[in-house]
């Protein structure tokens, strides 16, 4: 399972480089994942 957090040091280069497009499309992906985890432990406490 991935964490909710920047995933590797490649970010900084991708900033560096200019190519935001990049850094931006790796930061939705990231948020979907987190979202996708939250919702997962919502729907583990309900079925307790």
């Amino acid at each position: 399972m991935v964490p909710c957090e920047r995933i590797s040091d490649s970010d900084e280069d991708l900033a560096l480089n200019g190519d935001l497009w990049a850094l931006k499309d790796r930061a939705i992906n990231l948020l979907d994942t987190c979202a996708d985890q939250v919702d997962a432990q919502i729907q583990r406490s309900k079925s307790k």
